[in-house]
Parts: structure tokens; C-alpha cells; sequence
């Protein structure tokens, strides 16, 4: 019986993570959010930069935090092949009506570069946060 009410008690807690985060009102929140989420990213504080945008997640948290851990030890191993980033620029937002919205970054270092996209859901009311994503294939940026 124990056992159950513990199962019960994680599952309603994780559920309710994703029940009480906070949307974002609008694309112009967004904005702001992903813009100061991409500054911390360029100051090596990633897993800050994680914690700020669970505020607003609608996806499991937990998962979502352990993935912002394992992005930070990645973001260590490659300062010390490629150095610190240099500078980040907004390359584009794309929305699709009004329930997807996606902004795609760039992260510079002196000899490679990284594509950031962060991609939010609006449900009914507010944007939620559903994916973080990073690689380093520049020609998907040619159209």
C-alpha cells in the first residue's frame, strides 16, 4: 500500500510541473526568454540556462533537467577543443499558425559553430516550451 501512495505521490507531482508551468504570453515573451536563454549558454552557464526555461515547460521536467546536465558536461568537452564561444546571433523565428514557434540561433566559436533551436507549443492560452536542440550541420541553414 505504501508503495502505491509513493508511485501516486511522485506521478502527481510530476504531472503537476507540467499543469503549473507558467506560459509565455507571446511571441515578443518568447523572444526575450530565448534571447536571455542563448546568453547564458554563451557565458558557459548552461544548466542555468536549463533551469530558466523549465519555468515554462510542457514536457516531463525531470527528463528535461537531466537533459540540461548532460548538455553542460557536452558544452565542457568541447571548450576545450573548440574554446569559449565567441558571440550568438538570432539567424530566425518561424511560427506555424499560432501553435508552434521555433527560434533557431547560432552559436559562434573561432573554428565551428552550433545551430541552437528552441521550438515552444501554445495549447490554448500561452506558450509552452517543447524542445531544446543543438547540432553543428551548417548546410541544413542553406535553403
Amino acid at each position: 500500500m505504501r508503495k502505491i501512495s509513493l508511485s501516486i505521490l511522485i506521478l502527481l507531482l510530476t504531472m503537476s510541473s507540467q499543469i503549473f508551468a507558467k506560459p509565455l504570453a507571446d511571441k515578443a515573451k518568447i523572444d526575450k526568454v530565448s534571447q536571455y536563454f542563448m546568453t547564458q549558454i554563451l557565458n558557459n552557464e548552461v544548466e542555468a540556462a536549463y533551469s530558466l526555461l523549465s519555468a515554462y515547460i510542457g514536457i516531463d521536467l525531470e527528463q528535461f533537467t537531466e537533459r540540461g546536465k548532460k548538455v553542460a558536461n557536452d558544452m565542457k568537452q568541447l571548450e576545450k577543443t573548440a574554446g569559449k564561444p565567441l558571440s550568438f546571433d538570432l539567424l530566425e523565428t518561424q511560427s506555424v499558425g499560432e501553435h508552434f514557434y521555433k527560434a533557431t540561433y547560432l552559436l559562434k566559436y573561432q573554428t565551428i559553430a552550433l545551430i541552437w533551436s528552441i521550438n515552444f507549443y501554445q495549447p490554448d492560452n500561452g506558450w509552452k516550451l517543447v524542445d531544446v536542440s543543438f547540432n553543428g550541420d551548417i548546410n541544413s541553414l542553406f535553403k
